[in-house]
């Protein structure tokens, strides 16, 4: 390279020596060229140093694996793990420890004084016990807000079988099969387990009584809702019968021997709120013994709607406002729930706080009315040294 370089310089002096002699060159391109000739040679001269040097060939350095630390952020002291990158940067804890794993479905770890991001699995929870309905047969007594009654359920009432007799539950749904067990008068919490038949012009269905089980005809069967205990419910059976018989001195018998029995046609009892000339009827119970030889007129209120007043005998209004549809067979029975409902306040909780109220409910009487003409009889009962009496007969109805 040193030898090229040598003939390179003495041909370029050749030529600037050489140029005068033929012809006339203008001392300025004369002078380029030598520049442009002085130059190269000292590019090659660089050239041949720069070769003279060897050069060590580099070591690359392995980039490393882990996550690339975001800009800002100090490089930890030990590998972060490698988590599933998400489009939101989660932020690094103040701590350099490992973040813990995170947990399964079987096993939840309790948090550090770091928090921790939650995981993106949420563990599987089982579900929470199906709640059992607790029964709503003996409400706690509201005198402002009376609870509607709940969904009929398959228990029923026995209705419309005498005080001294029982109804009787058969091998299969025929009168004339064997009497396998039997229900009181005043049975409560008969179970239908099916559906019916069709026998004899009667529907027999199939039933279960504590440990009876068998057939019965339906019409000794009301849809029950609530729940009293056995005296209750035997004497407010007793006293419905009596009603059915017309039997004043049946039902002398229950009357509640200080308080009486009150008489009201609607199911607002007037009462001591009451001025004393608009207050309903009460009546001792030797006066009902023989109630209907009794031909007064007597005030009982005012009828709904009209406003006029309701002036007749005892037997007058007992056709009317006592038991004026066959209450002993009705649709439903209902133990301290109330059923019928119309547009005249509800006050018997009030007037009868310590009372247990049994309601004979029919929910239409005919299919043209579409339940408008609906009934209730509500026998109220007080008790008074272990014995259940009645104060107060509560008549109801669809009113405006």
């Amino acid at each position: 390279m040193a030898r090229q370089m040598k003939m390179l310089t003495i041909t370029l002096l050749f030529v600037a020596l050489l140029a005068p002699a033929c012809g006339k060159i203008s001392t300025p391109d004369l002078e380029r060229t030598v520049e442009v000739a002085v130059a190269a040679t000292q590019a090659a001269l660089l050239t041949e140093t720069v070769a003279s040097v060897p050069t060590s060939t580099p070591t690359l350095t392995p980039l490393p694996t882990a996550t690339p630390t975001p800009t800002g952020e100090d490089t930890p002291t030990q590998p972060l793990p490698s988590p599933t990158p998400t489009a939101t940067r989660t932020p690094r804890p103040t701590a350099t420890p490992t973040l813990p794993s995170p947990p399964t479905a079987t096993s939840v770890s309790e948090p550090t004084a770091t928090p921790v991001p939650p995981p993106t699995a949420t563990p599987t929870l089982p579900s929470p016990p199906t709640a059992t309905p607790i029964p709503t047969s003996v409400p706690t007594p509201t005198p402002t807000d009376t609870p509607r009654p709940s969904q009929p359920s398959r228990l029923y009432a026995v209705v419309d079988v005498a005080n001294d007799e029982e109804l009787n539950v058969r091998l299969l749904a025929n009168p004339s099969s064997d009497i396998v067990g039997a229900i009181p008068f005043y049975g409560l919490d008969v179970e239908v387990t099916g559906p019916g038949a069709q026998v004899g012009g009667g529907l027999w269905v199939p039933v279960v009584y504590q440990d009876v089980t068998g057939w019965v005809n339906s019409r000794y069967l009301a849809r029950q809702q609530g729940w009293v205990n056995e005296l209750v419910a035997a004497r407010a059976a007793e006293i419905v019968t009596a009603l059915k018989n017309w039997d004043t001195r049946e039902l002398t018998a229950y009357v509640h021997p200080e308080q009486g029995l009150r008489f009201s046609p609607y199911t607002y009892v007037r009462a001591g709120q009451e001025p004393p000339e608009n207050q309903d009827l009460v009546f001792p119970a030797e006066h009902i013994w023989d109630f209907f030889s009794d031909y007064a007129v007597y005030h009982w209120g005012w009828f709904d709607g009209s406003g006029e007043p309701i002036e007749m005998t005892f037997e007058e209004y007992y056709g009317r406002f006592i038991y004026d549809v066959d209450f002993c067979r009705p649709d439903i029975v209902s133990f301290v729930e109330f059923v019928g409902w119309g547009n005249t306040v509800n006050n018997i909780q009030d007037v009868y706080p310590d009372a247990v109220t049994i309601e004979y409910h029919f929910e239409g009487l005919e299919p043209a009315y579409a339940g408008m003409d609906w009934r209730s009889l509500r026998l109220v009962l007080e008790e008074l040294d272990g014995t259940w009496y009645l104060v107060g007969i509560v008549h109801d109805e669809w009113t405006t």
